[in-house]
């Protein structure tokens, strides 16, 4: 369970205190939380609207700040905008994990740690912020959040993939391409996790963790391109 404490840092940090607790507090709820319950009760409603409304905004604002990109330019940074991972790294400044309520088996494994998790959350926290404003403010409570915590990622964020960055980085070096390999699989059927490695003969292997396959390989290749010297990472960048 959340704790009070955890919630007053959350809406001191993004600057914003909400009318509505109630609407607060069903973003902060996991769907682990109250199996068997109808959806109005958990966050994934709130994520579905959320979700918009961050691909609306980071639109926007790729739009205003980088007036001379092609669409395609744009398309790859507003993809690597939304991503999970860069989702979770604004959930983890803000302190959103803390203030979750999970269910006992999500709590034990970690969850307020995951990257899925936390993604989802601020997808549902985005749609608070936009519900809880009067009709006419509706968007810019939500607006002023994405831009203040979205706009120091805007050149920092990497715009493909690390599978793609360490194949095309084994190429440029003349280096055949990674294997990568199942090593485990953890978890029960429902909450399944893939164990990979990734492996090449050149810069050795690593390890990645994920929900799937991809997700895991894509562990694996930033892992490894992390253990690389960065002047060789950058001929990527």
């Amino acid at each position: 369970m959340s704790s009070n404490k955890a919630v007053d840092f959350l809406q001191k940090k993004i600057g914003y205190i909400f009318v509505n607790k109630k609407l607060l507090g069903q973003a902060l709820v996991h769907r682990s939380a109250i199996q068997g319950t109808p959806h109005e009760y958990d966050n994934e409603r709130l994520e579905f609207l959320g979700d918009r409304i961050l691909n609306l905004c980071i639109a926007d604002l790729l739009f205003k700040t980088y007036r001379g990109d092609s669409e395609g330019n744009l398309s790859k940074r507003h993809a690597a905008l939304v991503q999970q991972e860069t989702l979770a790294i604004v959930a983890r400044e803000i302190g959103l994990g803390d203030c979750l309520t999970l269910g006992k088996g999500e709590e034990a494994t970690g969850g307020r740690g995951k990257d899925s998790i936390l993604s989802d959350a601020i997808e549902a926290l985005i749609a608070a912020l936009y519900l809880d404003m009067p009709q006419e403010e509706d968007l810019s409570q939500a607006r002023l959040f994405i831009n203040t915590f979205w706009k120091p990622l805007l050149d920092k964020v990497e715009t493909r993939d690390p599978k793609s960055r360490l194949q095309e980085l084994l190429q440029s070096c003349g280096h055949p391409l990674p294997e990568y390999e199942i090593v485990e699989l953890q978890g029960e059927a429902h909450n399944r996790v893939f164990v990979m490695e990734v492996i090449t003969p050149s810069f050795g292997s690593a390890i990645g963790k994920g929900p799937s396959k991809q997700a895991a390989q894509q562990e694996a290749a930033r892992a490894l391109l992390q253990t690389l010297p960065e002047d060789l990472t950058q001929k990527t960048g």
